[in-house]
């Protein structure tokens, strides 16, 4: 049994949405950079991780300031134009993006970016009764040692991870690999070994689909009020058609999944392991997942009926 799409399936879903929607080159690759700006100048004194580009924000300085041009440094350090105009004579942190990280990893350090948002889940909620879709599967095959070969398909499509029926097949045979069958006609691998002579097999199943909310509270933490904006941002989009066909727009099973709405931001301050008060906002993001998992099911190909005179056989 399978379940598709899996919450981790969602997390990830979410961590592609908000690497596309925060500012910059949004994941573990931001450059983080310490330096000082003069006017259209950023001299950059020590470049800690990721590589600055043309067009990157510039998180820590002016809102809206962005790298226009090379100067001296192309990558790393030394001088960059950027706009709009500012003053920052004290050597600072800054940083090109944010760092979207899972929560939860025990003894982990926080990013080296100031700047990073972390996705906890935190509630599951079923919203619907299942939907169960039972299917059929017929075919004849013979086994010898781990290779069932199928020589006709009367109906259905065999699955990877299907279970196998019949008289004298031994229990709990499961198909775990394609060999030259992907469905139909074909060779596949199954397991336990066993020998089978040629005779009529089943792989039914039975898809039973949930309807589900998944709640992933998403923080954004920053040395400054920027969290604030960045928790905004998110809050804005997540509740829009555009996140709507983001998720539809991703590949499967992550498109199995369709963002309902956020919650309005809330600031909680965060205290660091050095005791320390850090900014931090949180919104708790809803998604809604149709998660299917598939479990084999048997049919019977003829019913023997036995009439029974009830009066007779059971007289008042």
């Amino acid at each position: 049994m399978s379940l598709s799409p899996t919450q981790s399936d969602a997390q990830a879903a979410l961590a592609v949405f908000l690497a596309a929607v925060l500012p910059g080159n949004s994941g573990a690759n931001s450059a983080v950079f310490a330096g000082t700006i003069a006017g259209a100048t950023l001299t950059v004194t020590s470049l800690e991780q990721g590589t600055i580009a043309l067009g990157d924000p510039v998180l820590g300085a002016a809102p809206e300031t962005i790298i226009t041009s090379f100067g001296t440094g192309s990558g790393g350090i030394g001088t960059y134009e950027v706009a709009p105009s500012q003053t920052i004579g004290t050597v600072k942190t800054f940083a090109t993006g944010v760092t979207v990280i899972a929560g939860q990893p025990n003894r982990v350090a926080e990013p080296v970016n100031p700047w990073f948002s972390v996705m906890t889940p935190i509630r599951f909620e079923r919203l619907a009764t299942n939907v169960d879709v039972i299917t059929d599967v017929k075919f004849t095959g013979s086994i010898a040692s781990q290779v069932l070969d199928v020589t006709n398909v009367d109906f259905g499509t065999i699955g990877l991870g299907s279970y196998i029926f019949g008289g004298g097949v031994a229990s709990g045979t499961k198909i775990i690999e394609f060999g030259t069958g992907s469905g139909g006609v074909g060779t596949y691998q199954v397991v336990p070994s066993q020998t089978l002579s040629v005779e009529t097999l089943s792989a039914g199943f039975n898809l039973l689909t949930q309807n589900a909310r998944l709640v992933v509270q998403v923080d954004f933490h920053g040395p400054d009020t920027i969290a604030g904006d960045l928790a905004q941002t998110v809050s804005t989009t997540i509740r829009d058609e555009y996140a709507v066909k983001f998720f539809a727009g991703l590949a499967s099973p992550q498109n199995g999944i369709v963002p309902l709405y956020g919650d309005d931001p809330a600031e909680r301050p965060f205290i660091n392991d050095q005791n320390q008060y850090e900014w931090r906002w949180v919104l708790d993001v809803h998604l809604e997942l149709q998660q299917s998992t598939q479990v084999s099911q048997e049919f019977a190909d003829s019913v023997d009926l036995t009439l029974i005179d009830v009066p007779e056989i059971y007289p008042l």
